[in-house]
């Protein structure tokens, strides 16, 4: 994986990703933790209901997953922590379509990298409010 130079312009559809918030990588990257890499999806807007938002959709598709994590384990009064011993993997898996709960006012509320030329976000697996799976009925 090559971190290429912050001020290298990257054209994406006629978005400038030359912003300093954006990292450019080139090759695989794999999460760790309850990390998760999610490729950001173009909303379908509809012709019936008309709504207006400032921010930017939080739905996507699950590129890569990290394998889980030790959760925090706390006493009573909060006042200890420690690491859990039980091992909780990832729930979400490679290919689910994901709701990341919550947006900035200005765009993601999550890191944003740019991957051999495409935009994904990395959020963890607390961030998710829902998921399904391709080829799955929602109801």
């Amino acid at each position: 994986m090559i971190a290429a130079p912050r001020n290298l312009p990257v054209k994406k559809e006629g978005l400038d990703l030359t912003e300093s918030k954006i990292d450019i990588l080139y090759g695989r990257l794999r999460m760790l933790g309850d990390r998760i890499l999610v490729r950001p999806m173009d909303p379908k807007l509809s012709d019936v209901i008309v709504a207006f938002w400032h921010g930017k959709p939080v739905r996507g598709e699950v590129v890569e997953v990290g394998p889980g994590e030790y959760p925090n384990r706390y006493n009573r009064d909060r006042s200890k922590v420690w690491k859990s011993k039980v091992f909780r993997p990832t729930e979400v898996r490679k290919g689910d379509l994901v709701e990341l709960g919550g947006f900035d006012i200005r765009g993601y509320a999550f890191p944003r990298i740019v991957l051999n030329g495409v935009e994904h976000l990395i959020a963890s697996e607390k961030d998710v409010c829902g998921y399904t799976r391709p080829g799955e009925s929602v109801c």
